[in-house]
């Protein structure tokens, strides 16, 4: 009997070690991946093209996770690794609201890595994802997807209209201007693809971002109340382009993103 309690306390002991371990090796893997330290790249050096299935989708999720300070700290409860475990998978899964065949990315050329991202759907994209399953997982669950993505996915209608969704740069490396070239470039082949008009939100106080949309020739038509995580409903603006607006030169005859 002494031998089995003996046995027993030394496996607790190597499971409660290992447990330590891996928690180790995920908070090393989040922080290496969230760092804030500043990140070196030059403008030349970034792509922007269609998200492939062979990116790095830990990289995505993370961009996903930092598009706004309140929706997505709320939903995954302020944890970088909750957003990890639940995005991943799921942006290979068709009919996912940020399934990848709806990303368009920013990358690195020298280091392949992700550093921008724009999430846009229009009428014609599959949205039938069954997110019943995960309403229940909790009250955070339960109200993001109620009051913002089923809201996003009712403000994709008209035929020919790019909602975009989410239009955001890594944290370390934002006002670069790569969120310029990344939504310029998008603008430039959705318009070519025949789309004629886009529609964003953006939250009233985020003057850069909304310096950024004038540049492209979004203009303001609204002000409207939105969904705030943890608090209550927060101010919007949301913009409208429709082609023929103004678009910088740069951005009028830049490369086509090809085919998936």
């Amino acid at each position: 009997m002494q031998l089995l309690i003996s046995l027993m306390i030394v496996m607790e002991y190597i499971i409660g070690k290992r447990w330590k371990k891996n928690k180790k090796k995920k908070v090393e893997r989040r922080n290496n991946l969230m760092e804030k330290e500043s990140y070196e790249v030059n403008l030349e050096d970034i792509v922007c093209r269609r998200a492939k299935t062979t990116d790095n989708m830990t990289e995505i999720a993370i961009l996903i996770y930092q598009t706004d300070p309140y929706i997505y700290p709320y939903w995954f409860e302020r944890s970088v690794d909750k957003a990890i475990e639940f995005l991943s998978d799921k942006i290979l899964m068709p009919g996912f609201i940020f399934y990848y065949e709806n990303l368009y990315v920013a990358v690195d050329k020298k280091t392949n890595k992700i550093i921008g991202l724009i999430a846009a759907q229009d009428n014609s994209v599959n949205l039938d994802f069954d997110y019943k399953p995960y309403i229940n997982i909790n009250e955070n669950h339960k109200n993001t997807i109620e009051k913002y993505i089923y809201h996003c996915i009712d403000c994709i209608k008209e035929e020919n209209d790019m909602y975009i969704m989410n239009c955001t740069v890594l944290e370390e490396c934002r006002g670069r201007k790569i969120g310029t070239k990344l939504l310029g470039h998008f603008i430039s082949n959705m318009e070519r693809a025949g789309f004629d008009r886009f529609r964003l939100d953006c939250l009233l106080h985020n003057l850069r971002a909304k310096n950024l949309y004038h540049s492209l020739g979004f203009k303001e038509v609204e002000d409207l109340l939105d969904f705030g995580g943890y608090g209550p409903d927060v101010e919007i603006v949301t913009f409208k382009r429709h082609k023929g607006d103004f678009l910088p030169e740069e951005f009028q005859k830049v490369e086509k993103y090809g085919e998936i």
